[in-house]
């Protein structure tokens, strides 16, 4: 184990920074997981116009959702957020960055 896998695990294992969360895949079963959550705006060029759009990013451990697809879902503090678009893998392949909204 690098020392870089050893400081995520420790991230994941902080309640400071992680979340208790539920895994809800499209097929399999449910399973609970700890995710660190990201609110960041994104910002994007439209003609003349810059749209500015809040979004929501989850990472969570590999090991705890070996295959995430587009359509899987997280229960987070009792809201679900449903994974959009092709989750990314860190370069590490520790984590996955998953893009979500709110179902």
């Amino acid at each position: 184990m690098t020392a870089f896998s050893t400081a995520i695990l420790a991230l994941f294992n902080d309640r400071n920074v992680a979340r208790d969360a539920f895994y809800l895949p499209l097929i399999g079963s449910n399973k609970a997981v700890r995710v660190i959550t990201r609110a960041p705006d994104i910002y994007q060029d439209v003609g003349q116009s810059v749209i500015e759009t809040p979004s929501m990013l989850l990472e969570v451990q590999i090991a705890d959702c070996p295959s995430l697809v587009a359509g899987d879902q997280f229960i987070v503090h009792g809201i679900t957020y449903c994974v959009q678009g092709t989750p990314r893998r860190d370069s590490e392949q520790i984590f996955w960055q998953v893009d979500v909204y709110a179902a």
